[in-house]
C-alpha cells in the first residue's frame, strides 16, 4: 500500500529554489512567533556555523498540493514564515549587489512567459500588499497607509520580529559574536535543512496536521477543530471566516476562545464540557443544527461580542448604580478554581444577545441570574442539577419567553431564598464560601455607592479580623470566650478582603493595631469593606454579630427587591406628561455645564500603589512556579 505522504530533506536553497510557491490555508493561525523564538534561531544557527557542524535540522513542513506550483502550509507556518524575513533581512543588509540580487530571486519570480512575477510566500489578497512593503520589498517604505495600519494589527508581532532580526544582524560581529553575514549566509542556505512532507490530498494533510498538534500539544482546542468547520463553508467563504477567527483569539486569548466554544456548545445543546475534556464532536453536533455559514457569520460574531464584554468587565450601562459588570465578577468568584461555577457566562451572553442595547433589562436579568446563582452556591445545590437549570434558563432566553413568570428560570422559589439569606448569618467555615461571599460584599458596596471594582479583587484574600489564634494576654482573649470566639470567627461579619502582604503584616494582631495599619497602607480607601471596618471604635461579639446582620440584610434586600416587570426606557414614561414644564434658563445650562467642566478627582497614589504590589504579588507566584 502506497503512503499518502512523500518525503523530501532539503536545504533552504533547495526549499526556496523556485519549486514551490507557498500559500497557507484559512485555517492557519496567524503568526505567533515572538522575537525569543527568532533570535534563538539565529543564535543557533550561527552557533552551529560556528562549530563547523555539517548540517542543522530546523523543523518539519507538511505541504499540501494546490494549483500548480502552489502548495498549501499545513503545518510549519512560523518556521517557513520567520526564514522567509530572514532571507529578506540578509538581502537588505547585503552589500555585495550580485549576492543580494541572487537572495531576491530565492523569494520573488521575475516574470517569464510562462508565469508571472510574485512573491513564493503568499498571504490573503487584502494583506499582500502590506507584507511586501513591510517586510519583502527592497525599499520599504517609511510610513504606513491608514489602511495598511489597520490591517498591520494583526501582524504587529511579525513585524516587531522582522525588526529585531534586522536590528541583530545590523549590529558589529564584535557585539554580537556571530559569524560575518556572508558565512552566516551560506550555512544558512546550503547547510540548514527542513524534512517537507507532502500529502497527496487536503485531507490527508489535515489529518497529518492534527495528529501532530495534538501529540505536540501546541494548538488549542480551537486551532485543532478550526480546520474542520472551515472546511464546511464555500471555499470562497473560508478566507472570511478565517478572519473573524482570528479576530476573536486576537481580542479574547486562546484560553477565552475555547471557553466561548464551550459556551456556544452549551448555549445550542445544553452540553457543558468540562476544561480539559475534548469538545470537537460537541461543536461539530451544535454548528450542524445552525449551519457552517450562520455559524461562522451570524453566531460567532454576536456571541462572540457578548463574550467579551462579559469578560472584560465591558457591559454597557446608563447608571452608575446599576452595573452589570459588578455582578458579574461576583460570579466569576464562585467555586473552589476559576473552572468552576462558570455555566453563568452562556445564559450571560443569551441575555445580551437578546436584549441588546436595553441596558435596563439587562441589568434586571443579568440580577435575577446572579440572584439565582448566588442562592445555588450557598444552598449546595448539586452540579447536575444546577447545570439543568441553567441550561432552562437559556431555553426560555433563546425563545423569547418572560423568564420572571411563575415556574420559569428567574422565578427563586421563596423557600431556597429564605434558605439562602438565613444562612447568611450563621457561619462559613469553607474558606470557598467565605471568599466568594466576602467579595460579594465588596461588589455590593461599590454598587451601591455609584463605585467600580477595585482592581484586581479576584486575587485579594478573604481574611478573619477576629484572628483563628489570637495571642496570649492580647485583648481578643479579653473580649471573646472560647464559645464567642468559635461561634464569631466564620461569620460573614468578621471578613474582608486584603492583600496578601497585609494580611501577613496585621496577622494576629489586636483591631486596633489592626486599624492602625488599614489606614496606614490607604487599604480603608481602597477596599470599601475595610472602610466599613474601620467605622469601628473596637471589635466585640457584638460588633460582629451586628455587621453580619447588616450585611446579610444588604444581600436580601438586594436579592428580594429585583424588578419582575419590564423596565421601561426613559421616552416611555409620562408621554402625556404636562408639555408647559418650565425649561430652564440658558443662564442656567451655562451654570450647569460649568459645573461639570471641572475636573474628576484624582484617585488616592494609594489605589496605584496597591494594584503594583497585587501584580508584584502575581509576579512572584509565576516566577516560583517556573
Amino acid at each position: 500500500m502506497s503512503s499518502p505522504f512523500q518525503t523530501e530533506q532539503m536545504t533552504l536553497s533547495q526549499l526556496f529554489s523556485g519549486e514551490h510557491v507557498f500559500s497557507f490555508p484559512a485555517f492557519q493561525r496567524p503568526y505567533r512567533w515572538t522575537e525569543d523564538e527568532a533570535l534563538t534561531l539565529i543564535d543557533d544557527v550561527a552557533a552551529a556555523s560556528q562549530r563547523g557542524d555539517e548540517g542543522y535540522f530546523i523543523g518539519n513542513l507538511v505541504l499540501t498540493p494546490h494549483e500548480g506550483r502552489v502548495s498549501m502550509v499545513i503545518d510549519g507556518r512560523q518556521r517557513l514564515t520567520t526564514l522567509f524575513m530572514l532571507i529578506c533581512i540578509i538581502r537588505d543588509l547585503e552589500r555585495d549587489k550580485r549576492r543580494a540580487k541572487g537572495l531576491h530571486r530565492l523569494i520573488y519570480d521575475e516574470a517569464t512567459d510562462d508565469r508571472p512575477a510574485g512573491w513564493r510566500l503568499r498571504f490573503p489578497a487584502a494583506e499582500q500588499q502590506l507584507i511586501e512593503s513591510r517586510l519583502s520589498a527592497i525599499e520599504r517604505p517609511e510610513k504606513m497607509s491608514a489602511e495598511d495600519a489597520s490591517l498591520s494589527v494583526r501582524y504587529l508581532s511579525m513585524f516587531e520580529v522582522a525588526e529585531a532580526m534586522r536590528d541583530l544582524l545590523s549590529r558589529p560581529n564584535s557585539e554580537t559574536y556571530l559569524p560575518r553575514l556572508e558565512d552566516f549566509t551560506d550555512y544558512l542556505l546550503n547547510h540548514c535543512e527542513v524534512i517537507v512532507l507532502t500529502a497527496s490530498s487536503a485531507t490527508s494533510g489535515l489529518r497529518l496536521f492534527q495528529v501532530l498538534n495534538n501529540r505536540g500539544l501546541q494548538l488549542s482546542e480551537a486551532d485543532l477543530i478550526k480546520p474542520d468547520l472551515l472546511q464546511m463553508l464555500p471555499a470562497d467563504r473560508q478566507g472570511e471566516a478565517a478572519l473573524l477567527w482570528d479576530g476573536l483569539e486576537d481580542q479574547l486569548g486562546t484560553d477565552n476562545l475555547d471557553t466561548l466554544l464551550r459556551c456556544y456548545v452549551f448555549i445550542m445543546s445544553g452540553e457543558w464540557v468540562p476544561a480539559g475534556r475534548n469538545f470537537a464532536p460537541s461543536l461539530k453536533a451544535a454548528m450542524m443544527t445552525r449551519g457552517a455559514e450562520a455559524f461562522h457569520f451570524e453566531d460567532l460574531p454576536k456571541y462572540g461580542a457578548a463574550f467579551a464584554e462579559i469578560s472584560l468587565n465591558d457591559i454597557p450601562y446608563d447608571e452608575p448604580d446599576e452595573n452589570p459588570n459588578l455582578l458579574i465578577q461576583s460570579l466569576y468568584c464562585l467555586g473552589r478554581s476559576m473552572n468552576e461555577w462558570k455555566e453563568f457566562i452562556p445564559v450571560a451572553m443569551e441575555i445580551l444577545v437578546r436584549f441588546d442595547g436595553e441596558y435596563g433589562e439587562i441589568y434586571r436579568h443579568i440580577s435575577a441570574m446572579e440572584r439565582g446563582f448566588m442562592v445555588w452556591f450557598i444552598n449546595e445545590t448539586p452540579e447536575a442539577a444546577r447545570r439543568r437549570l441553567a441550561a432552562d434558563m437559556v431555553t426560555q432566553l433563546r425563545e423569547g419567553e418572560d423568564l420572571f413568570a411563575s415556574g420559569k428560570g428567574f422565578d427563586t422559589p421563596v423557600s431556597e431564598l429564605d434558605k439562602a439569606i438565613k444562612r447568611l448569618s450563621q457561619p462559613f467555615p469553607k474558606l470557598f464560601h467565605r471568599g466568594a461571599l466576602i467579595r460579594r460584599v465588596e461588589l455590593l458596596l461599590c454598587e451601591n455607592a455609584g463605585k467600580g471594582a477595585p482592581q484586581y479583587l479576584e486575587l485579594a484574600t478573604a481574611e478573619h479580623i477576629l484572628p483563628k489564634s489570637p495571642r496570649n494576654g492580647s485583648q481578643w482573649q479579653l473580649d471573646f470566650n472560647r464559645q464567642q470566639h468559635r461561634d464569631s470567627l466564620d461569620l460573614l461579619g468578621n471578613g474582608l478582603p486584603l492583600t496578601r502582604e497585609i494580611a501577613k503584616r496585621v496577622g494576629n494582631r489586636d483591631f486596633n493595631a489592626k486599624k492602625a495599619i488599614y489606614k496606614e497602607t490607604g487599604l480603608d480607601r481602597y477596599f470599601m469593606s475595610v472602610a466599613d471596618v474601620c467605622s469601628h471604635s473596637g471589635w466585640t461579639p457584638d460588633d460582629i454579630q451586628d455587621r453580619t446582620a447588616r450585611l446579610a440584610d444588604l444581600l436580601a434586600e438586594k436579592w428580594r427587591n429585583i424588578p419582575t416587570e419590564p423596565i421601561l426606557e426613559d421616552d416611555e414614561f409620562d408621554e402625556d406628561e404636562d408639555e408647559d414644564t418650565t425649561s430652564e434658563t440658558e443662564d442656567e445650562a451655562d451654570e450647569k455645564e460649568d459645573e461639570t467642566d471641572e475636573p474628576a478627582e484624582r484617585p488616592p497614589q494609594i489605589y496605584l500603589d496597591l494594584a503594583d504590589e497585587i501584580m508584584r504579588e502575581i509576579d512572584d507566584a509565576a516566577k516560583k512556579d517556573d
